[in-house]
């Protein structure tokens, strides 16, 4: 999960100087630019979160910031899900019409709820899916971002009284700017689409690396010592 947070973060630090190299593109009375103000007030919280380190907070501040990015990763992977069967609809695949629904409630329980159908049912298309560009284990993907997400609310769930007040505005702050990465995509890329440099330059400045899920190492069974 530490490698998620701190991926998130730097994603946050390019798409925020991607924002001020081009800040004549997205004026902030524009939704572009709006969105862009919204990474740039979530940079400054990576020196909260040294500062919260130091001061002992570290546990409670990772958690926070874990339960974000582990948000932010399991959107992403149900969202590429929802895009790919958009196009095998359209590619007349029709009995995926109505399936992979993004949640209507922004509640974490119901994105967890949704994320776990996802891996169910994808399970029966998993072919169709991939020939339209997802990886073959973005099943076993979701899985485990579906995982650490339910682990990263369970650990900020352990923390009480003030360090979870003082940590409350790192995770709005963060949790607004992940969401302003998706829109900003969208915009980004249509205001851009004439201008391939500029499309590059914003597909390397908005890029969140994904991690590869980690198979946990089995215990050797117990083994019983041969009778005397």
């Amino acid at each position: 999960m530490k490698h998620k947070i701190t991926s998130l973060l730097a994603t946050f630090k390019t798409a925020d100087a991607y924002g001020l190299k081009y800040a004549a593109d997205y004026p902030l009375t524009s939704l572009g630019g709006q969105q862009f103000a919204l990474i740039h007030a979530a940079v400054p919280q990576e020196g909260a979160l040294g500062a919260a380190q130091d001061s002992g907070s570290e546990q409670i501040d990772s958690s926070v910031l874990a339960k974000v990015a582990g948000r932010f990763q399991l959107r992403t992977d149900m969202l590429g899900i929802t895009d790919a069967v958009h196009s095998l609809v359209l590619l007349g695949h029709t009995e995926l019409g109505g399936k992979f629904l993004m949640p209507h409630s922004n509640g974490d329980q119901a994105l967890l709820n949704r994320a776990r159908a996802f891996a169910t049912d994808a399970v029966a298309f998993q072919a169709l899916f991939v020939s339209v560009g997802l990886a073959a284990d973005f099943i076993t993907h979701l899985k485990a971002d579906t995982d650490a997400f339910e682990t990263a609310i369970t650990a900020k769930g352990t923390g009480t009284g003030d360090q979870v007040k003082a940590t409350s505005g790192l995770e709005d702050t963060a949790h607004k700017a992940s969401i302003a990465l998706h829109v900003l995509n969208t915009i980004v890329r249509n205001a851009n689409k004439n201008n391939p440099a500029k499309l590059a330059e914003w597909a390397t400045a908005s890029h969140v690396e994904k991690h590869t899920p980690v198979p946990q190492a089995k215990k050797p069974a117990a083994t019983t010592p041969p009778a005397k």
